[in-house]
């Protein structure tokens, strides 16, 4: 019976809220769920002492009672007693009365909940949710109560799945004259930096999107060389990965496995990945399973301005080992670390890497490597 009870409950208390919610917003009221539920959960228990069946809030009749004009919880006392008396003395009045005749009340109750402004509102903004909306709808209206609200919550957290499965990534440019890094799709004029591919990530990282992640990252750092080549620099390479994760509240450990499988493929391939504003929980886990040694802890930063600014550092560091006796400027290699571009414009959407020179570091406040505190 324990499949039956659970079925029971759950969809006792989504049909419960449900109607409560909908009253609340008509009426102007507040709710809480939590004492909507201890509230059954009291009703089935003093039921369950006198063998009664399972109580639940009724949908049908709530909207009968709303519309007949209750204000308290003391209708349902007054309508209890006078089903009592009726059952007891009214019986034979009521008995011929057909089916429809009986429907036709509860039809008119439950009709002025049906909220067609807010199906209207839902077409306009997001045609998605209006799809859901309309799914839950028939559902009830053709299969019962139960079940159509049963599928509608399956449904919901189908989508929730699907939603996390999937999250959303963004590759980062620096805002012209700031150290604000955003989606380079929103703002077309973001900075990016030749060698330097920086990721956010706006969600969890479990096991039902690990491997999405991965790929996504994977094609962000294909297209930067791509770009490289398709711009005449095909003898560059990225050279760093920042993944951004202040937008990700939970990591577990098959993300901690996949990252650190990324850490080592990418160190493999000369790329280091660094990591930028970990909350306090995945630093923690970060720590404890020892990725953040891997890393190395002068590889996670506050910002991701710091981390910019660091990976420009070694960079430049790197080319004037490599070259000083044949280069006097990595200016024709880098791009722009903190300053604007060379020309004082603004960068062509093909292709937002610029020239930059050695003395832009001096520009915007100075960063130590590895500034997060453990």
């Amino acid at each position: 019976l324990v499949v039956v009870v659970i079925s029971i409950v759950i969809v006792g208390f989504m049909e419960s809220i449900a109607i409560a919610k909908q009253l609340a917003t008509k009426n102007n009221y507040e709710i809480d769920a939590s004492t909507e539920f201890l509230g059954l959960g009291m009703a089935n228990l003093t039921a369950g002492l006198f063998s009664g069946y399972p109580v639940t809030g009724s949908f049908s009749r709530s909207a009968v009672n709303n519309d007949a004009g209750a204000k308290s919880g003391i209708s349902a006392v007054v309508t209890a007693t006078v089903v009592g008396l009726v059952l007891l003395f009214l019986t034979p009045i009521f008995e011929l009365l057909s089916l429809p005749t009986l429907a036709s009340i509860v039809i008119s109750g439950v009709v002025s909940l049906v909220d067609y402004e807010e199906a209207i509102y839902l077409w306009k903004v997001h045609k998605f949710d209006f799809g859901v909306w309309m799914f839950a709808f028939l559902g009830t209206l053709f299969l019962g109560v139960e079940l159509g609200l049963s599928l509608a919550v399956g449904l919901s957290l189908f989508l929730v799945v699907f939603e996390s499965a999937y999250p959303h990534t963004a590759v980062l440019g620096r805002l012209p004259g700031t150290t604000e890094y955003r989606n380079v799709k929103n703002y077309p004029q973001a900075e990016c930096y030749d060698s330097i591919v920086a990721v956010r990530i706006d969600a969890p990282i479990y096991f039902a999107n690990t491997q999405q992640v991965r790929e996504k990252v994977s094609k962000y750092v294909c297209k930067a060389k791509k770009e490289l080549a398709d711009s005449g620099r095909e003898d560059q390479a990225v050279q760093f990965i920042i993944l951004e994760l202040n937008a990700v509240p939970h990591i577990d450990t098959s993300g901690l496995h996949t990252l650190q499988d990324m850490n080592t493929d990418y160190t493999n391939r000369k790329i280091q990945l660094c990591l930028t504003n970990p909350n306090n929980k995945v630093m923690e886990r970060l720590v404890n399973s020892g990725l953040v040694e891997d890393i190395g802890r002068d590889h996670i930063f506050v910002s991701t301005h710091d981390a910019v600014h660091y990976c420009l550092s070694e960079m430049v560091i790197k080319e004037n080992s490599q070259h000083s006796n044949n280069m006097n400027s990595p200016a024709d290699r880098f791009p722009l670390a903190l300053g604007e571009p060379e020309n004082g414009g603004l960068m062509d959407d093909d292709d937002r890497r610029l020239p930059m020179t050695s003395s832009d570091f001096s520009e915007g406040r100075d960063v130590e490597a590895g500034n997060v505190v453990f």
